[in-house]
């Protein structure tokens, strides 16, 4: 069932400010009826707003002591709609964390994909490898971007990889953004998409994994990930 709009509203407005740090882990939120003021909506909407946010691990209540932003540790964050709420707000552990995650399950894949992909899969592939490539917009470039990696995961064969693709693509969305925004020139990652689509087309499964750890590799650079892990410890 659909949640009310104004429900829909609190819950990734508080959402957010958990994700963003704003309101830190381990911290009391203020009393039903003070978010309900705040935010200018019922008690019972706040409620059902604290309800959805404890189904995702964001928080828990406790009797007596009130509500409490729970460790990052126990966030849902392979929730599609979690990963909606990072936007394009994404520190540097969850960048770090989806390129790991990434680095661990697409190369695979693609050479998955090299064995597997059917014509028409291979035309999809191609068809957003294009599109990236004539892309007027940031919008259309990340979009492409985002329809070509999924394209990799569905037409590796495995049902399981098909279905991540969707799970995070919120995210890989937000993080396409990213590096396009900072990357000094786009000439690099359509190399190596292209590097990508050809081992794929050639049905070469060593090159496809190579191809896209290579791929990985530019993503992490145009990110800083590394800069912004080096200065968080510091």
């Amino acid at each position: 069932m659909t949640r009310p709009r104004v429900h829909q509203t609190v819950v990734a407005t508080l959402a957010r400010r958990i994700l963003s740090g704003e309101i830190a882990e381990g911290e009391i939120l203020p009393s039903m009826e003070e978010l309900s003021v705040e935010r200018g909506v019922s008690r019972s909407a706040m409620r059902e707003a604290v309800k959805v946010l404890s189904a995702k691990g964001l928080v828990e209540v406790r009797p007596r002591i009130g509500t409490r932003v729970r460790p990052r540790s126990s966030w849902n964050l392979m929730d599609p709609e979690v990963l909606s709420w990072c936007g394009g707000d994404l520190d540097a552990r969850i960048l770090t964390s989806l390129l790991q995650c990434r680095m661990l399950i697409e190369p695979g894949a693609a050479a998955l994909a090299a064995a597997n992909a059917s014509a028409g899969q291979l035309a999809v592939i191609e068809d957003a490898f294009h599109r990236m490539r004539a892309a007027a917009s940031i919008n259309d470039r990340v979009q492409a971007d985002l329809d070509f990696h999924v394209a990799v995961l569905r037409a590796s064969g495995n049902l399981f990889l098909e279905q991540w693709g969707g799970t995070i693509s919120s995210v890989l969305l937000a993080a396409f953004r990213l590096s396009t925004e900072t990357a000094p020139s786009d000439d690099e990652a359509f190399g190596v998409h292209a590097e990508v689509l050809e081992a794929i087309r050639l049905r070469n499964e060593l090159r496809a994994d190579r191809a896209m750890r290579r791929l990985l590799t530019v993503a992490a650079k145009d990110l800083h990930v590394e800069e912004k892990e080096a200065k968080k410890a510091s």
